[in-house]
């Protein structure tokens, strides 16, 4: 495969899941073992699953195995990375044109809280890239946003966390080739939601 950083449509991402629980370990490798590989590069080791593929497909995936653990458990927490156009990323071997019916999942309306932050790298302009991408979110999601220190909070459905990652993911990587996206996911936390914890 003849694909040069920066400037193919294969994109990457990381994702570790972490259930509440005792049995975490069912629950992690058997959300990875029942979500649909097709048409990825995918590689689990002890600090989380690597997925390279094209957007929509690693975007699904990622989604179908937070969706399945969080589904299986009460608790759990997910750190997740997307990147495109790093110059040092060497793709792995995929299918890269394989067709996947999209897998139906009821579960994308469960209740998810998600810390979110974009990072454009290598443009001297990327504060206003970040700013308009979170304008966008709060014009247009159906999500609650807010601005937190070093990230922005979102708060609503799963499918509709996912949605505004993968398009604030699509838009800023057509304008500025190396972009990142980070997320922390939380479904089920004990804590109440948004009130700082007095120790």
């Amino acid at each position: 495969m003849d694909l040069k950083c920066g400037t193919s449509d294969v994109v990457g991402a990381r994702i570790g899941v972490y259930p509440m629980q005792v049995d975490f370990v069912d629950v992690i490798l058997n959300a990875v073992r029942a979500t649909d590989r097709s048409g990825l590069a995918v590689m689990t080791d002890d600090l989380g699953t690597t997925i390279q593929g094209k957007r929509d497909r690693v975007f699904s995936y990622v989604k179908e195995v937070f969706l399945r653990a969080a589904d299986a458990g009460e608790h759990v927490v997910a750190n997740v990375l997307f990147s495109v156009g790093c110059p040092g990323d060497v793709p792995e071997d995929f299918d890269f044109n394989v067709v996947v019916p999209k897998a139906s999942l009821p579960i994308e309306d469960m209740q998810v809280a998600c810390a979110w932050s974009l990072y454009p790298l290598g443009n001297k302009g990327y504060f206003d890239v970040i700013v308009e991408e979170v304008q966008k979110a709060i014009n247009i999601s159906n999500l609650d946003v807010a601005s937190y220190h070093y990230c922005t909070r979102l708060d609503g459905k799963a499918k509709d966390i996912f949605d505004l990652l993968e398009a604030s993911f699509e838009g800023v990587s057509k304008r500025i080739s190396h972009t990142i996206i980070h997320a922390t996911l939380s479904k089920g936390s004990p804590s109440e939601s948004k009130k700082n914890i007095v120790l």
